[in-house]
């Protein structure tokens, strides 16, 4: 079960997702307006400088331990913190979409939500493969 496919690995995209999240803060520290109005597109006129940079810091940080984890899977605190790194991720979009009607679920938020939801769902099939005792 650790390599579906025999192409993709939990670290390989554990470690993609941790990239990707790189990029995404750069772009919220350049461009602090562009791609966070598009990820909260049924109120963009609400996001803000200040906004993006935060959840550019968010960003980072969930990327560091993203990255951290993926090079270490072993290592049951890190592997259950990363777990919450992305159900946070994905409360968070959802509730921008159903509550705070700020986020439409068709749109760049989608894609973050299909990664956390594969994430979670891979590391806790596979969590007794990785995490001894």
């Amino acid at each position: 079960m650790s390599n579906l496919l025999g192409l993709v690995t939990l670290p390989n995209i554990i470690y993609i997702s941790s990239v990707l999240s790189v990029f995404n803060s750069v772009q919220c520290m350049i461009q602090p307006l562009g791609l966070t109005r598009r990820l909260y597109s049924r109120r963009s006129h609400e996001v803000t400088p200040l906004s993006s940079h935060t959840f550019a810091a968010w960003t980072v940080l969930s990327a560091i331990l993203r990255y951290k984890c993926s090079m270490d899977l072993s290592n049951p605190v890190l592997y259950d913190i990363t777990i919450s790194s992305y159900a946070i991720a994905a409360c968070h979009f959802l509730s921008e979409i159903f509550i705070f009607k700020t986020a439409k679920f068709f749109s760049p938020v989608l894609s973050t939500l299909i990664t956390a939801a594969t994430c979670i769902t891979w590391m806790l099939i596979e969590r007794s493969f990785h995490i001894s005792g």
